[in-house]
């Protein structure tokens, strides 16, 4: 099974996590509905095809029956919208096809800029730069706001103008290389298939991946999930883990430090607390026990910040680690509304739209705007099949908010659902009922913004960890991984974990 079992059956594994469930953001809900249940998601809701490092989960895990797939050819795969109130009423399709295109409202705005860039010098002269500067370098500054605010609401919940372009969107970023300096070109290199397959099977190197036939199932798939929701994924790797006898899960414990002894071999410790709640109900304190371990490697899915806090003091021989605290995070509020009415009879079909970067910009904290600051919708009757007959009769729609809009949302959650769903009203241009179950979410400090220089301050921190020689230092004996590292999608979450096991095959 390739570097799962490979590399836990080497060595005694200890997994220890936070929080009483493993999954992190993943968190799948089942909402009772009188007879009948649905399921919605507090954080990540759909997967695309294109990380072979989950597909080979799903394989390793015989998650194969409980896949929900939503094809290619679907509206939720072909149908994606922007809310663009100064240019329209309601929803502003994303034109996919050059005759859509023609027809859009879009076209005064985009056709000129397109036409325009393969015409301007390269002006690359920079190794990074935000998302922003970059679309509004070679196609404006409207287009930039625009399209390129909207796609960072969707991926990154953060302003487009810190985020990098070189570590958020790599493959726009590497566009312009790809056409010599015009991103159109680029474009039409990638269409005609110039390169990219080369470069991607540069990027996987000498990986393996044991998909089984679960890699023959995604063909033609757009985006996938499972019965029961993204935590299925999670609960079934829990699941087998424990079954190892060499792999003990911790769960609901606290890390309170990591330290390099002073010793001949620089060994690592590691002091973490329990957590034991009084068994008097009425005693809302908590009593704790503490111990260490002393493992040979460590590896940390934790948030940069976090892990800061528990690495060895400035005073001690090991060498600091750089950059850990460069990039600002993402809170996002999630709402998800169930209506009783069937499918699409709220929304058009799609998957859902996007809502750009207000033009004169974000309030601030002590604002009091009009706006909710909401960042996008999700149709979820519609991205997904439903799980049961009875999913049917209902429609889901997931709502985010906050990210860089910093002015204060209601605290009170049915205050809340109701400035919602009058905001829903405008933007769908339809009265909605009532819904029947709503929940509401509040992530703090959930998403890492990759800011500009991510990518070099990343390899930068990676140097110093590989580095053997020297006091203090880490020989590779700790990784750091996890969303503010690499990417923030679940596909780069886990690919960085498999990465990391196949090193440790070779240690």
């Amino acid at each position: 099974m390739d570097y799962f079992t490979n590399a836990i059956s080497a060595a005694d594994i200890e997994d220890i996590m936070v929080l009483r469930r493993p999954g992190g953001w993943v968190h799948s809900e089942r909402v009772q509905l009188d007879a009948n249940s649905l399921t919605v998601e507090a954080g990540p809701r759909t997967l695309r095809p294109n990380s072979k490092a989950v597909l080979e989960l799903i394989n390793l895990l015989n998650l194969q029956s409980e896949l929900l797939t939503t094809p290619r050819t679907s509206p939720a795969a072909q149908n994606r919208f922007l809310y663009l109130p100064d240019l329209q009423p309601g929803l502003t399709a994303i034109p996919t096809s050059i005759l859509a295109f023609l027809r859009s409202p879009l076209r005064q705005l985009l056709l000129p800029a397109i036409l325009s860039e393969p015409l301007q010098w390269p002006n690359r002269n920079f190794t990074d730069e935000s998302l922003h500067s970059f679309l509004a370098r070679r196609f404006g500054s409207e287009v930039a706001r625009t399209l390129g605010s909207a796609l960072c609401h969707g991926v990154y919940a953060a302003d487009s103008r810190e985020v990098s372009v070189q570590a958020a969107f790599p493959s726009l970023y590497d566009l312009e290389d790809k056409g010599n300096g015009r991103i159109v070109f680029g474009i039409l290199k990638d269409i005609l298939g110039q390169g990219s397959k080369k470069k991607a099977h540069l990027a996987e190197g000498t990986v393996r991946y044991e998909l089984g036939d679960v890699q023959d199932t995604m063909r033609g798939v757009a985006v996938y999930s499972f019965r029961g929701g993204m935590q299925s994924l999670t609960d079934a790797l829990a699941q087998a883990l424990t079954v190892k006898p060499n792999v003990e899960l911790s769960s609901g414990e606290n890390i309170i430090g990591i330290e390099m002894c002073e010793d001949e071999d620089s060994s690592l410790t590691v002091s973490q607390v329990r957590l034991i709640p009084y068994p008097i109900a009425q005693v809302s304190q908590i009593r704790t026990s503490t111990r260490t371990l002393k493992p040979s490697h460590i590896v940390s899915a934790l948030p940069l910040p976090v892990l800061t806090t528990i690495l060895p003091s400035a005073s001690s021989h090991a060498r600091p680690l750089p950059y850990l605290t460069s990039n600002p995070t993402s809170s996002v509020t999630v709402v998800n509304l169930i209506f009783a009415v069937p499918p699409n009879t709220l929304h058009p079909p799609g998957f859902g739209y996007l809502v750009p970067r207000p033009r004169g910009g974000y309030p601030g904290p002590t604002d009091v705007p009009n706006m909710l600051g909401v960042l996008g919708t999700v149709f979820d009757s519609c991205t997904l099949p439903a799980e049961s007959k009875n999913d049917s009769e209902y429609t889901k729609l997931t709502v985010m908010l906050g990210g860089p809009y910093r002015s204060p949302l209601p605290a009170n959650d049915d205050e809340l659902r109701s400035r919602v769903l009058e905001y829903l009203s405008e933007s769908l241009q339809t009265s909605l009922p009532e819904p029947v179950a709503f929940r509401v979410w509040r992530h703090m400090d959930c998403i890492p913004t990759p800011t500009v220089g991510h990518v070099a301050r990343m390899e930068d921190l990676r140097k110093v960890l590989e580095e053997t020689e020297g006091r203090g230092a880490w020989r590779g004996r700790l990784a750091v991984i996890g969303a503010g590292v690499g990417g923030v999608s679940v596909g780069d979450c886990v690919e960085a974990g498999k990465r990391v096991g196949a090193h440790w095959k070779s240690v």
